[in-house]
Formats: C-alpha cells, sequence, structure tokens
C-alpha cells in the first residue's frame, strides 16, 4: 500500500540534495568527499582527525625521491644525555650486560655521553656476565667437596657488592657529565 500523503515526484522536478556531485560540499554535519578537505572555517567530523599539509613528527613529505623512511630521532639534550649515561651504569645492577646493551642501542645515536657510556657499561656488564658463569663452574667442582665448598657461597655476594659499588661510581659520574673507566673489564664492545 502506498502512502496517501507522501509527496509524488513529478518527473523533471527531482530533489536537488539527493543527486549532489562530490566536488560540491554537502549540507552541514556531513563529511566532504574522499580526499578533500571541509571548507574554510568548519571542522573535521567528531572522531576523525583533520588533514594536516605539514608532516608530522618523524614523518617525511613523500615526493618523486622520498624513500618513505621515517626521520631519524632527535638528539638528546645535555641533561637528557646524563641521564640516560646514569641509568646505563645502574642498569648492571638489576640485569647485567642485558639492560645496559638494551639501552645502548636504543640511544647510542642520540648523544656522545650516552655512547660511550653506554659502551663501557656493557662492557662491564659483559665481564660481571663471564664471571657469574665461572663461579657458577667452580661451584660445580664444589659439590665434590674440599676446600672450594667453603668458599664458592661467599663469591656471589662478593661480586655483586663490587658490581653495585662500581655502577653506582658510575653513574655519579655520569651524572656529573664526566666519563667513568670500570677498574677490571674487557673490551669487547669498541
Amino acid at each position: 500500500m502506498s502512502d496517501h500523503n507522501a509527496p509524488n515526484p513529478q518527473p523533471g522536478h527531482e530533489d536537488p540534495a539527493q543527486h549532489q556531485p562530490y566536488s560540491q560540499p554537502g549540507p552541514y554535519g556531513q563529511q566532504p568527499p574522499y580526499g578533500q578537505q571541509a571548507p574554510y572555517g568548519q571542522q573535521a567530523p567528531y572522531g576523525q582527525q583533520p588533514q594536516c599539509s605539514q608532516p608530522q613528527y618523524g614523518q617525511q613529505q613523500a615526493g618523486p625521491h622520498s624513500s618513505g623512511a621515517t626521520t631519524s630521532e632527535p638528539p638528546l639534550t645535555a641533561d637528557g644525555d646524563r641521564l640516560v649515561a646514569t641509568f646505563d651504569h645502574l642498569l648492571n645492577i638489576v640485569a647485567p650486560a642485558v639492560g645496559p646493551l638494551i639501552l645502548w642501542l636504543v640511544t647510542r645515536r642520540r648523544g656522545s655521553l650516552a655512547n660511550s657510556e653506554g659502551r663501557e657499561a656493557l662492557n662491564f656488564g659483559i665481564t660481571v656476565a663471564i664471571v657469574y658463569v665461572g663461579i657458577g663452574v667452580l661451584s660445580l667442582l664444589s659439590l665434590f667437596g674440599g676446600p672450594l665448598a667453603l668458599l664458592v657461597p661467599l663469591l656471589y655476594p662478593l661480586l655483586w657488592v663490587a658490581v653495585v659499588v662500581y655502577a653506582i661510581l658510575g653513574a655519579v659520574q655520569a651524572n656529573q657529565g664526566r666519563p667513568y673507566r670500570y677498574p677490571v673489564t674487557f673490551r669487547f664492545v669498541s
């Protein structure tokens, strides 16, 4: 059944809002056609980002010669460089070799102090890890008895105390902006 109150479209009299071409902006509250911006003074619909003509941080303008890669990260400030170098040393207390390695890989190109102190802390962490493994081998040998059975359990706490002391000394020096060199460290990463 048809509704008698509904207007009947007459031939040649069509609603212009239904057949609006894509090049013209629609009525208020509707999105502009794909790839076009809303006219000046109108906001983008709720939940959508407005289109920007400037590239955002970390993006490049697409051009005929661009590779599409993101730009490099900005360099650290002087305070940030010292802070990263300080944390490089302190991470040896919690996670020798692994903590400084991750932080150094992330920040080595962003600051000179972060690079040099991260490398030094990494070398110290690798040395500490090797000594931990050596103590583990000695503890296996001490299972057979003898004088090593009394001394080996003391080596782990002594090594941990040495790591804490040297890491704090390194962190204090790095926080003052001065390089620190650990006294007994193999330089694996140069």
